[in-house]
């Protein structure tokens, strides 16, 4: 949800706001209510943190749900879009195509074309297409990852890694004649991992 909203700052707000809400989730399963016993001890120094930090997630809480309304009235659909345009690039890098996408019969066309058999709103334009993969190109690598993974079940697969093998697809590879990647590097977020083993 964080990575539909429509700009970088936005997005960047958006992560925060959802670090919240999953620190808020969290706080559930520690003892620092009246009441509540546990094998462990709190440190004093962690309920003053949460004391401290209510009110962030107070607000926090408001802004999630501006998100997940803006997400579920329109930005889940673009993403959707611009996912399927990353696809279809990632298509043509692995096959070794090349495919532009602004070309008259290019990528753009193809989602438009695909759009208007299937009657999918929001994508019947190739403007509207051009302007939504613009705006979600640097995200796109998450969800395509995500949905790799979910159709190739495998415990040794790593989604974040598998995003950031798109990702750098994405950027390091160009259409034919031209010399601009897919999606600009300096555009892009990455999603580090970082084991704890």
């Amino acid at each position: 949800m964080a990575l539909s909203e429509d700009t970088q700052e936005a997005r960047m707000r958006a992560i925060a706001v959802m670090r919240h809400e999953v620190v808020s989730l969290g706080l559930e399963s520690f003892s620092i209510g009246a009441g509540k016993s546990s094998g462990g001890k709190v440190r004093p120094e962690f309920v003053q943190w949460v004391a401290e930090t209510s009110k962030d997630r107070y607000e926090a809480a408001h802004g999630f749900s501006e998100i997940a309304r803006r997400y579920e009235a329109k930005n889940e659909r673009k993403l959707n879009v611009a996912e399927h345009v990353g696809k279809l690039v990632w298509h043509s890098i692995q096959e070794q195509e090349f495919k532009g996408l602004h070309v008259a019969g290019g990528i753009l066309e193809k989602v438009r074309d695909v759009a208007k058999q299937e009657g999918i709103h929001g994508a019947r334009d190739k403007d509207v297409v051009s302007k939504t993969w613009v705006t979600y190109r640097g995200v796109v690598h998450l969800g395509m990852a995500m949905d790799y993974c979910e159709d190739n079940p495998d415990p040794g697969l790593n989604v974040l890694h598998v995003a950031e093998r798109i990702r750098q697809g994405l950027s390091q590879n160009f259409p034919k004649k031209t010399r601009e990647p897919y999606v600009a590097p300096d555009g892009q977020i990455s999603f580090h991992y970082i084991s704890n083993t």
